[in-house]
């Protein structure tokens, strides 16, 4: 194995003038997509060692989720067609292990372990197939690579990148105190000069809400709690698309199950946050997914 050595380089990065960057949410599709791969990944790794006492050749990179069509309405609406999610890749299968039945299973557990609305929301999908002869063939006695991969970092994190994951912090702990905040959002943080301006959408939960009153009620509430976490100055804007004058529920970011997975939107693997928990187009990243 060769040493990793870290060198600092002559001078700073110099601050352009107009930064940004992202942070999808838990429950964004994209996220969900990275998460449920690496957790089929760990149930490899972990079947692997029991049953051969080591990790054998894997790739589960791949996946879509499929978006589903919903009818939210205040008080509560339906799910018309449940959103799919595909995991797809390669594995080797040992003796007797059912390949299918350990991804959706891996699936589904991650999916009630860390979505409110649970797995019964998805219908799953394996198509993770056997590996070819030449690939699986590279983890014997000495594990040799079968491809050709890189990764790059930087550090440290800007003012804006900080403030974008101390925004998502505080977006993870609305629903403790505010029922109709759902898992789904996404934080765009833009600095202009010394302007920060963080835009966030994240989907509100029908049931909890009553009517539109209700609904600008929660969004408000929502914007005063992420703003805790700011300095006076910077601006904080939600759910954009909302007209402030709505009087019914057609024009607004409602859900009944906290996700836009459930209404349209998609998701796949390699889309959603690097490794640090941010998307930074203006830095140094990888495009290739982490997960799985």
């Amino acid at each position: 194995m060769r040493n990793i050595v870290v060198q600092a380089t002559e001078r700073p990065e110099p601050e352009l003038a107009i930064e940004m960057c992202e942070h999808k949410g838990l429950g964004h599709p994209d996220t969900i997509m990275d998460a449920v791969c690496e957790a089929v990944a760990l149930a490899l790794v972990r079947t692997y060692e029991r049953e051969r006492g080591a990790p054998l050749h894997f790739n589960v990179d791949k996946g879509l989720l499929v978006g589903g069509r919903s009818e939210p309405r205040f008080g509560g609406g339906r799910i018309v067609e449940r959103p799919k999610l595909i995991i797809a890749g390669r594995a080797s299968v040992p003796p007797g292990v059912e390949l299918s039945e350990l991804v959706t299973s891996a699936a589904g557990q991650w999916l009630d372990t860390n979505l409110h609305a649970g797995a019964s929301l998805f219908k799953l999908a394996s198509e993770v197939k056997q590996g070819s002869a030449n690939l699986t063939q590279v983890v014997g006695e000495v594990a040799r690579a079968n491809d050709t991969s890189f990764g790059v970092g930087y550090a440290p994190l800007s003012v804006l990148e900080n403030k974008v994951l101390a925004l998502a912090r505080s977006a993870r702990a609305l629903h403790d105190d505010i029922p109709a905040a759902g898992q789904d959002f996404k934080i765009m943080g833009l600095r202009n000069g010394t302007e920060l301006t963080f835009t966030v959408a994240i989907a509100l939960v029908d049931r909890h809400i009553a009517n539109s009153a209700d609904y600008f009620a929660a969004k408000a509430a929502i914007r005063e709690r992420l703003a805790r976490v700011l300095e006076a100055g910077d601006r904080v804007l939600v759910n954009q698309l909302d007209a402030s004058d709505a009087r019914d529920e057609s024009g607004l970011y409602l859900t009944v199950s906290g996700l836009s997975a459930e209404m349209g939107d998609d998701g796949q693997v390699g889309r959603g946050n690097r490794v640090n928990g941010l998307i930074t187009p203006g830095r140094p990243m990888s495009l290739e997914a982490a997960a799985g």
